[in-house]
């Protein structure tokens, strides 16, 4: 037996563990996000994201009876700044989390796992929400990362809140999409502005 695992009925619910998780008081790993629109079919009101971390290496098992494990997860919102008409940044950093013994098992190591951001025109519930998202991966490597999307549905008409994840890869657009085409462009810089 591990000391991953606890006996049936003992690990806390998913509320107990997320009222338990610490942000780290004197974090050291800054980067800045630029988040660059371009070609856009009109102006975006509303931008917005959250910076997603997870602990790997440590599970519990809110519901015994389900018996699915889950590691800890925590979602940290981010601030954006306007730069510019099509230009925002915002500050995240990769080690917000506090890295403890949550369980009684050992420490939890916490370790970023993506930046996601979403635009939408006005903020009303109808409008889509344009979907970025840039892997951890691609932060350490301070890689740039482009999502391209259809400008006709802009600003949106669903009531049901629909969001657009765009495309990395332009050429999966059909050719007569290929001049309809607007970008999002996220941009991890390590360091302090």
């Amino acid at each position: 037996m591990t000391s991953d695992k606890s006996s049936p009925g003992s690990d806390p619910s998913t509320a107990e563990m997320e009222a338990k998780y610490k942000r780290n008081p004197a974090p050291k790993q800054p980067y800045q996000i630029v988040l660059k629109i371009e070609g856009a079919p009109g102006p975006f009101a509303k931008i917005e994201g959250f910076a997603s971390y997870e602990a790997t290496e440590c599970t519990y098992t809110p519901d015994p009876i389900a018996g699915v494990p889950l590691k800890p997860g925590s979602d940290i919102p981010m601030e954006f700044s306007k730069v510019d008409e099509s230009t925002y940044t915002a500050t995240i950093y990769a080690d917000a989390m506090l890295d403890e013994d949550y369980l009684g098992r050992g420490v939890c190591h916490w370790g970023l796992m993506s930046v996601n951001t979403w635009v939408k025109a006005t903020g009303a519930k109808t409008d889509i929400s344009y979907v970025a998202t840039l892997w951890s991966d691609d932060l350490i490597a301070q890689k740039a990362r482009t999502n391209y999307y259809v400008k006709y549905a802009y600003p949106g008409s669903d009531p049901d809140e629909f969001s657009d994840h765009g495309e990395v890869d332009r050429s999966k657009y059909k050719p007569e999409f290929q001049d309809q085409l607007f970008t999002i462009n996220l941009t991890p810089k390590a360091g302090m502005p």
